[in-house]
């Protein structure tokens, strides 16, 4: 189990049956299908959405069932992950060989369409058919999202909204359907699910501008890949669009005079990035709905479950991978 959950042993069985689950409803025939499983799912990734879930689910009558459902959650998030690696051409993935390097682009779309497949076999057993629908929704969003995002690549609008509105719909969406799948299925109150839906949208905002930051301050070797891989691919994040903001010299502006840009010197990017402010102020956005997210669980029902979500929440923030 990955050593992120060791402060939360209440949590660690559970995470590891999800894990079996998942190796066990990915099994196949398939030798590539089956190196590729076992490559994605070798216990190096956190499973924080699942972890997410199974909290929620704590806030009402927790079942056998949340255990497949953060199964679904896991191969959906880790299916979007295949995919987008191959559509920035990333070339590692948690410090290891991305799928589509180890196994070739077509085969690692397969392997990514696999666990979309597998996902919802499982989701359509053990889920209700509103939660089964939400599911389908969340994927449409990320689909679309990843569009956009696509489409914006090497562009030097810096619209702020327009970022908001792509974490939403890349990160932000899955935390917030881990909540309300969990609550809801485990039959919560429904003021409980919705205070939960909302805590974990703000949760997946802040982690998800956190993930960002770490591509312009953070560790090497912790992160498990080469910083200025979003300016390398073309994206414009938050640590770049405040830091435009606050250069008064107009020099980082210059970087993306013209409406496309190539990104030929990220480490120069990087460095003024940091000179003007940008990390600092993209921390202070993922502070402000970190701060939301602990407002909605302070108002949560007394117990472990609200003191582990209300950890987790901090932790996140903090964090350096």
């Amino acid at each position: 189990m990955n050593i992120f959950w060791q402060e939360f042993p209440a949590l660690t069985e559970s995470l590891e049956e999800v894990s079996a689950i998942i190796q066990d409803v990915c099994a196949s025939r398939n030798p590539i299908i089956n190196e590729g499983v076992s490559t994605l799912f070798d216990g190096k990734g956190k499973l924080l959405r699942p972890g997410i879930l199974l909290i929620a689910a704590h806030f009402g009558k927790k079942r056998d069932k949340h255990l497949k459902l953060a199964a679904c959650l896991e191969m959906l998030h880790m299916a979007t992950l295949v995919h987008d690696d191959v559509i920035d051409d990333s070339p590692m993935r948690r410090g290891a060989p991305a799928a589509h390097v180890r196994f070739g682009k077509r085969d690692a779309v397969l392997i990514g369409d696999y666990l979309l497949s597998r996902c919802f076999l499982l989701a359509a057993e053990y889920t209700s058919p509103e939660n089964a629908v939400n599911l389908g929704k969340a994927l449409s969003r990320m689909c679309v999202m990843e569009i956009e995002q696509n489409a914006d690549r090497f562009s030097s609008d810096m619209n702020l909204r327009r970022y908001l509105k792509k974490i939403m719909g890349k990160s932000a969406i899955l935390f917030s359907l881990a909540c309300h799948v969990g609550s809801c299925e485990a039959k919560a109150p429904k003021h409980v699910t919705e205070r939960l839906r909302r805590a974990g949208y703000n949760i997946g905002m802040a982690f998800q501008i956190i993930d960002d930051i770490l591509d312009y301050s953070g560790d090497v070797g912790a992160v498990g890949k080469p910083l200025g891989c979003d300016i390398k691919e073309g994206f414009v994040t938050l640590p770049l669009i405040c830091a435009v903001r606050r250069d008064a010299s107009g020099v980082l502006r210059s970087f993306f005079s013209d409406p496309t840009f190539t990104a030929d010197d990220p480490n120069a990017i990087i460095k003024l990035v940091c000179e003007n402010g940008g990390v600092e102020a993209a921390r202070s956005f993922a502070e402000t709905y970190t701060n939301r997210a602990m407002r909605e669980i302070a108002r949560l029902p007394n117990g472990a479950a609200r003191d582990m979500l209300g950890k987790l929440t901090l932790k996140l923030l903090g964090r350096d991978r």
